[in-house]
């Protein structure tokens, strides 16, 4: 899975051990610089080395833009390899704070956020999904049209799985003052019926729904 870039390890969400059972060469980081005061029973281990820790708390609340972009855990990233740190000298000290929401690592391609198009609800006859498809990486403010993919279609009586993936635009150079939500439709093998339509790119699942505009 990926939260943000990080790659964290599927048995990390599964499985998780809180940071309070850091092993000892990694376990000064709880003390490093600028690291907040909080529980490490309530906070899971993703990530753990002799110089670097990263550490994930679900959130009460969703943190939703309304735009299909959930996100659903806080993570904090301490790290020896900082500014703090001299040479021979190493500091513990956090590089990297936010929120995300862990979602399937897809390699060359990266999970965008999904909704429902407002301006074309699903019918229940209907064969066919009208979505909005949001790229994250930068891209200058462009459209992501020509680079969106089915990576995953699941259907089953219930529900509608799909997987959504966004290919790089391939620019050397590119600004990040947002991207635009991109017209995307998906086929289905037969009417939606009265079944869920769930984005499988993010654990757990997570319901599409029409965006806020």
């Amino acid at each position: 899975m990926l939260c943000q870039g990080n790659k964290v390890p599927l048995q990390a969400l599964e499985n998780p051990r809180p940071a309070s059972e850091l092993p000892p060469d990694a376990a000064p980081a709880l003390d490093g610089r600028d690291v907040p005061q909080f529980d490490p029973v309530e906070w899971l281990i993703a990530q753990e080395s002799s110089d670097r820790v990263m550490l994930m708390n679900k959130l009460a609340v969703p943190d939703d833009d309304g735009q299909g972009d959930v996100r659903e855990y806080e993570y904090i990233v301490i790290s020896t390899n900082s500014m703090a740190s001299e040479p021979g000298k190493p500091v513990w000290a956090v590089v990297e704070a936010s929120t995300c929401s862990p979602t399937l690592d897809l390699g060359d391609i990266r999970a965008g956020a999904v909704t429902l198009d407002p301006s074309l609800p699903p019918a229940p006859e209907s064969d066919r999904l009208a979505l909005l498809v949001t790229e994250f990486d930068c891209n200058s403010g462009q459209s992501a049209e020509g680079r969106i993919e089915v990576i995953k279609l699941a259907e089953t009586e219930s529900t509608v799985e799909i997987v959504i993936g966004v290919r790089a635009s391939g620019a050397q150079v590119a600004s990040c003052q947002g991207n635009p939500a991109t017209p995307f439709t998906v086929d289905l093998e037969r009417p939606l019926g009265h079944r869920a339509i769930l984005n499988a790119a993010v654990m757990p699942s997570r319901q599409i729904t029409a965006s806020v505009r």
